[in-house]
C-alpha cells in the first residue's frame, strides 16, 4: 500500500514533466544577415538557401560562436536600410571605409576587394582607366566602388551616374547608354560568366579595400563584434577563410595581395 501511495503521489510530477517541452534548437541565439537575393558571387538564393562565397563566411563565423543566421533579403537599397535602422545584425561584402566607420564598428576583415571596370563585350576603345576621360561610367546605387572610382579621377573627367539595380546597370553599358560599369571585380568576373552578361572586363583592379562585417554602435553590436572578431581569428588560423575564397575565385582573396607583394619585394 505504501508503494502504492508513492507512486499515485509521484504522478502528478512525472505528468509536469512530460508536459514540459524539451529546448529547440530555434532557441539558439540569432545572427540577422543582410543579403541581395541575386549578388552572385557573394549572396545568392538556390531553391531556399542562400549560397555564396560571404554566405558561407557568415555561416562559418555562426558555426564559431553557436548562432544560427537568419537571411533577410532585399535589394541593395534594402540592406543598407535594415543595417541602419536595426532589422539586420550585419552585412557581408560591406568596404570597411573611414567614412562608414564614423556609423558602424567593424570586425576584423574577411577579404580584400578590388574595384575594376567592365564594357560592352563588343566595345573596342576602352582598355582601362585611362580611356574614360570623358566618358560616362555607372555604380550600383549606395556601392562604395562609385567612390573607389572618384579617388583615382581627382580632375574630375569621368561623368559618374548611379542606378538602382544590377540589371539596369548592364542594359545601359551593353546598349551603349554608358560607357562602362564600376563595380568589384570578383563580383563583375562572377556575374559575366554566371549569367553570360554581354560584357567583358578591362584593365587592372584599382582601389584595394579591405571588407569586414558592419555592426551599429550599440551594447547588441558590440557585444556581436567581439565575439565574429574571435572567430575569424580562428578562421584565418585554421585555413577556413582561406579555403573558402579558392573554393569560390579559385584565389586567396582573404590576405592584402598588395601588403603581400611588398613583403616579397623586401
Amino acid at each position: 500500500m505504501r508503494l502504492l501511495t508513492l507512486a499515485i503521489c509521484s504522478l502528478p510530477l512525472l505528468l509536469t514533466a512530460c508536459d514540459k517541452p524539451a529546448e529547440k534548437a530555434d532557441d539558439e541565439p540569432v545572427l540577422r544577415v543582410g543579403a541581395t537575393p541575386d549578388g552572385y558571387p557573394h549572396y545568392f538564393k538556390e531553391g531556399d538557401t542562400i549560397k555564396g562565397f560571404s554566405a558561407d563566411i557568415l555561416n562559418a563565423v555562426a558555426g564559431k560562436i553557436h548562432y544560427k543566421v537568419e537571411w533577410v533579403t532585399s535589394d541593395w537599397g534594402g540592406v543598407l536600410g535594415s543595417l541602419e535602422t536595426g532589422k539586420v545584425d550585419t552585412v557581408g561584402n560591406f568596404a570597411d571605409t573611414p567614412e562608414r566607420r564614423k556609423k558602424y564598428d567593424y570586425s576584423a576583415p574577411y577579404y580584400y576587394s578590388a574595384a575594376q571596370l567592365a564594357v560592352s563585350k563588343n566595345n573596342t576603345t576602352i582598355h582601362g582607366l585611362q580611356d574614360m576621360k570623358g566618358k560616362t561610367v555607372a555604380a550600383d546605387l549606395g556601392s562604395n566602388y562609385a567612390k573607389v572610382l572618384k579617388e583615382f579621377d581627382p580632375k574630375n573627367e569621368i561623368k559618374l551616374v548611379t542606378f538602382e539595380g544590377m540589371d539596369v546597370v548592364v542594359n545601359s553599358v551593353a546598349q551603349g547608354k554608358v560607357d562602362a560599369y564600376v563595380s568589384g571585380q570578383v563580383i563583375l568576373l562572377g556575374q559575366i560568366k554566371h549569367k553570360n552578361l554581354p560584357l567583358k572586363v578591362v584593365g587592372e583592379p584599382f582601389g584595394l579595400k579591405q571588407v569586414a562585417l558592419p555592426f551599429r554602435k550599440d551594447a547588441r553590436g558590440e557585444a556581436l563584434k567581439q565575439k565574429v572578431d574571435v572567430a575569424l581569428g580562428e578562421l584565418r588560423a585554421d585555413g577556413t577563410l582561406k579555403k573558402i575564397s579558392e573554393k569560390w575565385f579559385d584565389r586567396d582573396l582573404s590576405v592584402d595581395t598588395e601588403l603581400t607583394s611588398v613583403s616579397k619585394r623586401q
